[in-house]
């Protein structure tokens, strides 16, 4: 049996006795995604609907900390799958020693007060740190915000909470979209109705999926001797790359999503080794920062990490096309959208988050070989995956990426 969890309802943090700050969310959403989960799913799946007081008299649950208890049994049960995170939480907290639903009522005809609040605790942090399996939905509200604005305030959102999709809305423009891990958008042009219907489509899709988890070791001053196994061919691509706008960062944090990879040559400890670009960091900085040495254990297919950062959440895709074609030895991923007129084909990647096996074998299944030089695959709403050999010269490899791919543009 699994879980689906949805929290829905607004939270109230207390000021004195019929007085409170709160969060006004009645339910509606979560009472619709209820529904529509409980007649999109199979056998095996149960769904629990947890509304606040404000949205259901019965309930205990009024505050914050009321959620976070409830959310703490729930992380508990090894049953629990899966959470939808829809509950409007109190933003503040009210600094006043004296702060309580029951503390004693201020007086009106004492004129003004000045009250002093900071913010509260971000919780929807807490569920993937304590319980990396979870599947976890969140959402997001803006006011008024351009399209950029609300996609880029809900994936930073979704970058710091870990979510695996976040729902986006806007209370003025009436604007909803789904955020991935991909940094995508889906369904920003759709109704209401049809945006939660995408919702629970991708979030049944997605929440069982298989992640192969690296065990990582740090090893500082290995990361530019990692890079330097690289062939030149290899380096001039990720060079034109840096130079025309093959890495974009659009998040706000920093870093750029994109991956690459090459293979190095086996070691006589019967080990196979590939470099793989590193996770959360600017690829335009490469050249300075090196890459990550990913080792393969042969019996056991356990991958080990060396460097400082983890290597990218793609590694398991990038090996999984390395060993199906050992005659090629370097993959580029970039976020940019295809030229009109490309002859790559495209794979939808809705059904898959990046870094899943299946993901891998999404892209593995769909490569189309272009004349024995390379294999590639658009990912619908995500980038293209290339493979090339080290033999064949870098401008042939330039010029396949400029006939294809639109550089300098960010997929979204």
């Amino acid at each position: 049996m699994k879980k689906i969890i949805i929290y829905g309802g607004g939270t109230f943090s207390p000021i004195r006795n019929h007085l409170s700050l709160c969060a006004p969310a009645f339910g509606t959403t979560a009472r619709k995604l209820a529904e529509m989960f409980s007649s999109d799913m199979g056998a095996g799946w149960v769904v629990l609907l947890r509304l606040t007081k404000m949205a259901n008299n019965k309930s205990k649950l009024v505050t914050n900390e009321d959620i976070v208890n409830d959310i703490e049994k729930q992380l508990a049960d090894p049953y629990v799958n899966t959470i939808i995170m829809n509950a409007a939480l109190c933003d503040y907290d009210v600094v006043d020693e004296l702060a309580s639903f029951h503390g004693q009522r201020l007086q009106t005809s004492l004129g003004d007060r000045t009250l002093q609040i900071r913010p509260s605790e971000k919780l929807i942090d807490k569920i993937r740190t304590k319980r990396p399996d979870i599947f976890l939905v969140g959402f997001k509200t803006t006011t008024n915000a351009s399209e950029d604005e609300q996609f880029l305030t809900a994936l930073k959102m979704m970058k710091r909470s870990k979510c695996n999709l976040v729902l986006a809305n806007d209370t003025v423009t009436r604007k909803n979209m789904i955020i991935t891990p991909e940094e995508s958008k889906y369904a920003s042009e759709a109704t209401r109705e049809v945006t939660l219907e995408m919702l629970v489509k991708m979030t049944l899709d997605r929440n069982d999926l298989t992640y192969d988890r690296t065990r990582f070791v740090l090893g500082f001053n290995t990361d530019l001797k990692a890079y330097s196994s690289a062939s030149d061919t290899f380096k001039v691509v990720l060079k034109y790359l840096v130079d025309n706008g093959g890495f974009i960062e659009n998040n706000g944090n920093g870093f750029t999503p994109e991956h690459f990879c090459y293979r190095t040559n086996n070691y006589e400890d019967g080990t196979q080794r590939f470099i793989s670009s590193q996770r959360k960091v600017n690829h335009n900085e490469v050249f300075e920062n090196g890459m990550t040495e990913v080792i393969v254990d042969q019996d056991t297919g356990e991958f080990c990490a060396v460097g400082s950062h983890k290597p990218s959440v793609g590694a398991r895709s990038q090996w999984l096309l390395l060993t199906e074609y050992p005659e090629y030895d370097c993959i580029i991923h970039t976020h940019n959208p295809l030229k009109e007129g490309s002859l790559i084909p495209v794979a939808s990647q809705a059904p898959f988050q990046c870094g899943s096996l299946e993901c891998g074998m999404n892209t593995l299944n769909n490569l189309k070989d272009f004349d024995g030089k390379f294999k590639a695959v658009y990912l619908h709403k995500h980038g293209a995956n290339i493979m090339f050999k080290s033999s064949t010269p870098s401008e042939e490899v330039i010029k396949f990426i400029e006939d294809n791919i639109k550089l300098g543009v960010k997929t979204t």
